[in-house]
């Protein structure tokens, strides 16, 4: 077989349209479908409890406001380092030389331009989406957390596609026939977006059949605990993964893998605590905040 046949070369540019004023990525275009897949994921969801698309409405702009802005800042804290030889710091055995992007430049967090959005952060959005509004929905907390967390899968993995467009986040040198040349004059890599995104669709489908199922519908908090622990998945990928800084060089395991740590572990809680209910049952909204009124019949509480 022709070595050209090998691999393959992407050399497909990030942008749709490249005008004098603006742009058009691949990259903001697929966040934007990631986010109305959300909305509609969130949308029936709702729809099969009975409760009025309302209250997913209200959740879907909350937890837009939340994934964007903790998405941007955990990106920011813990993904723009760089390294600064001008200052020789150490501090037991930790090399100080490393600086923060947004540290020197505080006022581009205002900006999307720079940087981009921690998929772990986004999920901490999520969550505390939840948190903001189980009180005044007056529902369980993982009710509306497996809901908000069914979305999150789908635009996890339009921005991982979104990644793959920007030829970026992608794996160490492969001899495997799949491998992609991202850019000239390196040797293909394992393309990590795409082994991603298998996974995510998995639990994606799994988490709403699990929100469908009649047996496991009223364990609240079971698709957030998968979730979560989906994050195992991740931590293996990131092991053929190109460091995202060269901070990382030297570490056990990257920025990910140690961010996905507490993720995992909640997830492993959270599932045991579900499982060993004394008495689980079904709480989506029971009450009517804002004057909603619920379908007739449609939920029980």
């Amino acid at each position: 077989m022709p070595a050209l046949l090998n691999y393959i070369v992407w050399d497909v540019s990030p942008f749709i349209y490249e005008g004098e004023h603006f742009t058009i990525g691949w990259y903001g275009v697929l966040w934007t479908l990631g986010l109305l897949g959300m909305l509609v994921t969130l949308l029936v969801t709702f729809k099969h409890d009975g409760v009025p698309s309302q209250y997913a409405l209200i959740t879907f702009m909350v937890s837009l406001v939340c994934v964007i802005f903790f998405g941007h800042l955990f990106q920011g804290l813990f993904y723009e380092w760089y390294y600064s030889p001008g200052n020789p710091w150490y501090f037991l055995g930790i090399d100080l030389n490393y600086r923060n992007y947004y540290f020197d430049h505080p006022l581009m967090f205002l900006t999307f331009n720079h940087g981009g959005f921690a998929s772990h952060g986004c999920i901490f959005g999520g969550l505390l989406t939840a948190m903001l509004l189980a009180k005044p929905f007056k529902c369980s907390l993982w009710w509306l957390s497996d809901r908000i967390m069914t979305g999150l899968l789908f635009l996890a993995v339009c921005v991982r596609f979104g990644n793959f467009f920007n030829g970026e986040i992608y794996g160490i040198p492969t001899d495997l026939p799949w491998g992609v040349v991202f850019k000239e004059g390196e040797p293909p890599c394992h393309p990590t977006m795409f082994y991603e995104i298998t996974y995510i669709l998995v639990f994606y489908i799994l988490l709403l059949l699990i929100i469908e199922s009649k047996k496991l519908h009223k364990y609240n908090g079971m698709a957030t605990a998968i979730g979560f622990m989906s994050v195992l998945c991740r931590m293996l990928i990131e092991i053929i993964k190109n460091p995202q800084m060269t901070i990382e060089s030297s570490w056990y395991l990257d920025m990910g893998q140690w961010l996905s740590i507490p993720y995992l572990l909640g997830g492993i809680y959270l599932l045991y605590y579900v499982v060993n209910q004394d008495s689980p049952q079904n709480m989506p909204p029971s009450l009517q905040p804002y004057g909603f009124k619920r379908k007739s019949g449609t939920c029980k509480k």
